[in-house]
């Protein structure tokens, strides 16, 4: 076999040589090209489901009642020493103070019932909007048992704060220190907090359980500002900031004490 033969061979298998790589390369472009396409299509569809889960959590909070459990959220006080509606425990003293009343438009509404400034506070930091209901901002002042935990509304053992809940307060903490269940949700200026706490039903074939302390008054002396402290049936919408006065429904004891006094009424004199 010829030189010249030898030369034209090794090119025509050259020439199949690049041909076949090109084919290779070829039908790898293609397969690159369908993966990525698919991958795109799983993107999308990744971010549509994702998209559909969050519209669904979003709806079915959006259909479910938050209804108030505790008692008494605007915190109107009983006296100088307690809240209505309210219990502590643990404590050697406990003093409440209503320095302002929280309504309709800022500024023009609001009452400073001791004119430290503390509805222009409140405003200034957590909350500038109309208010539909009327709410106080009360001042706690309180000294701790050494030997015991203190704890502001402990209503564990009266049987509303149980199942799948939330429980909430606006607090200012001025001198000392809290704790308990709930936890800084939102912090806001000159020390404003949003606490919060929510629980899922924990056993669905069995009692239900709760926290025992929703706020801890953690140290031996404080002094804080709080307001719209309650509970509520269901998951709210903490991260939303969504917290402020909810409906209550009216319980058994409200009931009866309904009727003696209507019974009061319609009994004819003597």
């Amino acid at each position: 076999m010829s030189t010249d033969n030898i030369t034209e061979l090794l090119t025509q298998v050259a020439v199949r040589a690049n041909a076949l790589c090109q084919s290779v390369q070829d039908h790898a472009g293609n397969i690159n090209a369908t993966v990525n396409a698919k991958k795109a299509e799983l993107n999308v569809a990744k971010q549509q489901a994702q998209q559909d889960i969050q519209n669904y959590i979003a709806g079915a909070r959006g259909e479910q009642s938050h209804i108030l459990l505790s008692r008494n959220q605007q915190m109107e006080p009983l006296g100088s020493g307690a809240i209505k509606g309210f219990n502590t425990i643990g404590l050697t003293s406990f003093e409440v103070t209503k320095e302002a009343t929280i309504y309709a438009n800022p500024g023009t509404n609001d009452t400073e019932h001791t004119d430290a400034g503390v509805a222009q506070n409140f405003r200034s930091n957590v909350y500038d909007g109309y208010v539909n209901g009327p709410f106080h901002i009360l001042r706690i002042k309180w000294t701790r048992d050494p030997e015991k935990t203190a704890r502001l509304d402990d209503n564990f053992s009266n049987g509303y704060h149980q199942g799948a809940l939330t429980t909430g307060c606006y607090l200012k903490v001025i001198s000392g220190s809290v704790g308990g269940a709930m936890w800084p949700v939102t912090q806001f200026g000159d020390g404003w907090q949003l606490l919060g706490t929510r629980q899922k039903v924990n056993n669905q074939g069995g009692a239900f359980v709760a926290p025992h302390a929703k706020l801890l008054l953690s140290s031996l002396t404080g002094e804080a500002l709080i307001c719209l402290f309650g509970t509520v049936s269901g998951y709210a919408n903490l991260e939303a900031n969504a917290w402020g006065r909810f409906a209550e429904f009216a319980r058994p004891s409200d009931i009866d004490g309904l009727n003696t006094r209507l019974s009061n009424l319609e009994a004819p004199p003597a």
